[in-house]
This record gives structure tokens, C-alpha cells and sequence, in this order.
């Protein structure tokens, strides 16, 4: 029986349309929940959420247009789980490692918000609004990419992940900061598109099974 954690990527991963012929968000969300269905029904697997995750799912789903019907189609075949944080055990090298990028990428972040200040100072000699609002904005999106990217920075992720270890599951994420931790600990790790190319596989086999025995009946 595969059992699967899920991260709220596994449904909004943008190459999903693409692998599911999609036109649309919606399209997506009730196509999924179909595969969800089908190899649940027909081979045991089960898809758990933790409960953060699945609020901040359906929030995004309800707030780009997704029905609330298909939010509920995809809901009754998740189920929402907290980890057992009280009786979690993490290797102490984790947190070691952790901390110590933590501080790497603090360390970065200033660096970079001192050469957007010397920046500012030579391109916006004026101190026009115009020009320093783009010498902010750069800022924010150089300070972001050097101190956030790849990093597991909420709690909610970490939840997550503590899940997918407590469960022997199957996580499955496109978020760097997830995927990264999860492999520290030894979790198994799929791509949204690999999972939903996994799941179409295991509906067609949930089906040849379903019409075999019918035959033999």
C-alpha cells in the first residue's frame, strides 16, 4: 500500500497542466482528484495533508478561481493529519547543518543589502522616489533569493515534512526547503509531475484489475 504526504505543490506545480492536459487550475484540481480516487479505490493508496497545508491549499484553490465543488471533490480523498511532534526524533546533525546555513545566508543577505545601499547612493544621487522604489525592489528580490531560496523557512513546511517521516511516506513536493530536509532524514522524495505520472499509471492498473475480475465473475 503507498501511502503519500503531500505539500501543497503536488496540486499547484504550474507543469501539471501540461502533464495532465489541463486547461485550467480547476481542470487540474478535479483531474487529480479523479486519480486520487481511482488508486485509492482500486489499490489502497492513501494521501495525507497536514492540516496547515491543506487550509493554505484550499485558500489558494478558492482564491484563483477554483469552485468549491471541485475543492471538496479533491477533499474526500485527502486526509488531514498533524504530525506527532511530541514524539519525533531528529538527528542532531540536521539542526546543526540548519543552523549553520541559517547563518551563511544571513550573512549573504547583508552583503547584499550593503551593495544595494552603495548602489543607491551612486545611482540615485537625488534621492528620487522613483529611483530608490527600484533600488528597494531589487533589493527585496536579491535579499529573498539570497537568504530564502532552498531554505525550509515556515513551520507549516516543517510539519510537513515531520509527517512524511512519522507516516514512511511518500512526500511529495517541488519546494526546495521541503525536498532538502526530507532527504537529511531519509525521506522519499517525488516531484509533483512524477507523481501524477505515477498515480496515471496506477489508475490504468487499478482499472485492468477492476475489469479482470468483473471478467472472471
Amino acid at each position: 500500500m503507498d501511502v503519500y504526504v503531500l505539500d501543497t505543490t503536488a496540486v499547484t506545480e504550474a507543469r501539471l497542466r501540461r502533464r495532465l492536459g489541463a486547461q485550467s487550475l480547476e481542470e487540474v484540481v478535479r483531474r487529480i482528484a479523479g486519480l486520487l480516487r481511482e488508486t485509492r479505490m482500486g489499490l489502497g493508496a492513501h494521501f495525507y495533508m497536514t492540516p496547515a497545508t491543506w487550509n493554505e491549499l484550499r485558500r489558494m484553490l478558492l482564491g484563483n478561481g477554483v469552485s468549491l465543488d471541485a475543492v471538496q471533490e479533491l477533499a474526500a480523498w485527502v486526509t488531514v493529519k498533524p504530525p506527532d511532534k511530541l514524539s519525533a526524533r531528529l538527528p542532531a546533525s540536521v539542526f546543526s547543518e540548519y543552523v549553520a546555513d541559517v547563518r551563511r545566508r544571513l550573512y549573504r543577505g547583508l552583503r547584499v543589502a550593503e551593495a544595494a545601499l552603495r548602489r543607491a547612493v551612486k545611482e540615485c544621487p537625488g534621492g528620487s522616489e522613483e529611483c530608490v522604489g527600484e533600488q528597494i525592489r531589487g533589493l527585496r528580490d536579491r535579499y529573498r533569493e539570497a537568504t530564502r531560496k532552498g531554505l525550509l523557512d515556515s513551520v507549516e513546511d516543517l510539519d510537513t515534512v515531520l509527517l512524511a517521516l512519522e507516516m514512511h511516506a511518500i512526500l511529495v513536493s517541488s519546494d526546495e526547503g521541503i525536498r532538502r530536509l526530507g532527504e537529511q532524514l531519509g525521506v522519499t522524495i517525488l516531484d509533483p509531475e512524477d507523481w501524477v505520472e505515477a498515480l496515471q499509471r496506477m489508475s490504468r492498473a487499478a482499472r485492468g484489475r477492476s475489469g479482470a475480475q468483473q471478467s472472471n465473475r
